[in-house]
């Protein structure tokens, strides 16, 4: 069936285009009379506007605010988002889009919150924002909300506020895939440590949720294991790691570690120098030094929670909300991918925006 045009439509009602084009829109200068006439048309044919058309005509330029930690090292984490951001901006470049980044020390709360003290939301279309200190970023976001700027999150949710959107994986099933895989070919009767490798894990919601995850698998299969220690290591210095994994082998008899972030390789490199094969691990996300461990299988399995595709989904979805002014799902939940050293070629090749 051929759409409907608006000037199909001023045809049959016998007005010109521009007086349907203000009925569509609800503008005055129309009689009550021909208001009628021209709706009841409208809705007998169905008439939906084209809403890309109309904004590619009005030449509207879109501002967005990315907020997120900064990149400290060419591999680091957060340049993943970054390539999903473009990625999104690539395919959206007939709608004149333009993001800023709002980077902050995922570190020092004060450093997020001077920067975000900063920020006019008002000054914005839309702000997409991977939150880190929970009691800030609820403080952000209301600033957010209270000027009428969507705003949606990725990375981590923030539970004590409500938002337009969040895209990111399920933290606690996560973290109950992660003890399952851990506790294959596990011999019983041994202990696992979780290591937390940040310098406070209070700051990522979705850490202490893929912790308590992690927990609930063992909880619920207490047979597997004998112990189950939680390692705190402030910071991601290769020594301190090293010490403090070094202190807990001398003291339990570990056959896993699991590992609640993207900082995994560095207990690869511990194992890998230790020669210690025997030792299970598993961790996250499908960073350089991860993946070549992942291959010398010193790293057992790797879960991918796909950074840059949330990051691309919530660009465009900020798109939907404020060029095309449609909903969007509350809550979009990536698959939990796992990795091994069989199918992470196939999965890098597959996913072509990693390179």
């Amino acid at each position: 069936m051929t759409r409907i045009r608006i000037k199909d439509i001023a045809k049959m009602a016998n007005v010109s285009p521009g007086t349907v084009d203000r009925v569509v829109h609800n503008r005055s200068g129309v009689s009550e009379s021909t208001r009628k006439k021209v709706q009841e048309i409208i809705e007998e044919y169905d008439y939906q506007p084209d809403i890309i058309a109309g904004a590619l005509a009005m030449g509207k330029s879109y501002r967005i605010l990315v907020c997120m930690p900064e990149v400290v090292s060419a591999h680091a984490f957060w340049k993943l988002p970054e390539i999903g951001v473009q990625r999104a901006l690539d395919e959206l470049h007939h709608f004149d889009m333009h993001v800023d980044y709002l980077r902050f020390d995922q570190h020092q709360a004060g450093d997020f919150e001077k920067k975000a003290a900063s920020v006019q939301p008002a000054d914005y279309d839309g702000i997409l924002f991977a939150p880190v200190f929970s009691d800030a970023s609820v403080m952000f976001i209301r600033r957010v909300r209270d000027a009428g700027v969507p705003c949606i999150l990725f990375n981590s949710r923030i539970e004590e506020i409500a938002i337009d959107g969040f895209i990111g994986q399920d933290a606690f099933q996560s973290g109950y895939l992660g003890g399952k895989l851990l506790s294959y070919g596990m011999p019983k009767g041994k202990d696992v440590l979780i290591v937390n490798l940040s310098l406070r894990k209070d700051n990522y919601q979705h850490i202490i949720k893929r912790e308590r995850g992690f927990r609930s698998y063992f909880e619920a299969h207490s047979d597997r294991v004998d112990n189950l220690v939680t390692l705190n290591i402030n910071g991601g210095e290769y020594e301190r790691v090293k010490r403090e994994i070094t202190r807990k082998m001398n003291v339990l008899n570990v056959a896993g570690i699991f590992v609640t972030n993207s900082r995994v390789h560095l207990v690869g490199r511990y194992l890998a120098e230790r020669g210690a094969m025997n030792i299970r691990l598993t961790g996250y996300d499908l960073l350089p030094e991860s993946i070549d461990y992942l291959k010398r299988e010193y790293i057992d399995f790797l879960i991918s929670q796909s950074p840059e595709e949330q990051a691309y989904m919530g660009l465009r979805h900020l798109y939907r909300l404020v060029v095309l002014r449609k909903e969007i799902p509350g809550e979009v939940l990536l698959p939990i991918d796992i990795l091994t050293k069989e199918n992470i070629d196939h999965y890098l090749k597959f996913n072509t925006y990693y390179e």
